[in-house]
């Protein structure tokens, strides 16, 4: 029996051996699906796209036989999406920071209003992306590099928030057209949005334009 039994074990532990070393040799290590040594040919702004004057984003899509401009706007919707999850971090960031300095908290409402900041900022601002950079790489990947000013952005933010239509709350409402924190505002705008080069604050001015509408 104990033959028998020292038979059995060294049996599981043989198969186990052999089972680890091919997990092992078939596992693959992390990131071997990238050739880094043809990423060094690719442009910087594909790697890490940068935009001085407000956000950049990339897209891609591979080349096939429907051509290069199915290819571009592919590449170009793929961009936006990029900008539109850039916006969404930043407008999320923004709302966090702002209505805890202007001591509204966290609520259902200020949830509410901040998505709907995002959507018209989203909607308006991605339709008014520029096109900047273009790109083939060797394996035949579209690239395009596009952009939104942030002029654009704060513009388009602070409109949004200034939208009496955005708010399910009237009392949140109030308290942000509250003089003081519209101040706040414009501080937190251009923290998260980049400076603008309007002298008056862009939440006075769109508010003007649409009452003349």
């Amino acid at each position: 029996m104990n033959i028998k039994k020292s038979i059995l074990i060294l049996t599981i532990l043989t198969a186990a051996a052999f089972g680890g070393c091919s997990a092992k040799e078939t596992k693959p290590e992390l990131g071997t699906n990238v050739n880094y040594e043809k990423m060094k040919e690719y442009p910087k702004w594909v790697i890490q796209p940068t935009y001085d004057n407000g956000i950049a984003g990339v897209g891609s899509a591979v080349m096939t036989d429907l051509g290069f401009d199915f290819a571009r706007k592919e590449a170009m919707a793929n961009a936006r999406m990029d900008l539109g999850g850039q916006i969404r971090t930043k407008v999320d960031g923004l709302f966090k920071s702002y209505t805890s300095k202007i001591g509204v908290g966290e609520s259902t409402s200020v949830d509410s209003l901040s998505e709907n900041v995002i959507k018209e900022l989203v909607s308006v601002d991605l339709k008014g992306a520029s096109l900047k950079e273009t790109w083939i790489s060797p394996e035949d990947e579209l690239f395009v590099l596009m952009t939104v000013d942030s002029e654009m952005l704060i513009e388009s933010a602070a409109k949004a928030i200034n939208n009496p239509n955005n708010y399910t709350d009237e009392n949140l409402k109030l308290k942000i057209k509250a003089e003081s924190s519209q101040a706040e505002l414009e501080r937190e705008l251009n923290a998260y949005f980049g400076s603008s080069n309007n002298e008056d604050f862009p939440g006075t001015t769109v508010e003007e334009k649409s009452s003349d509408e």
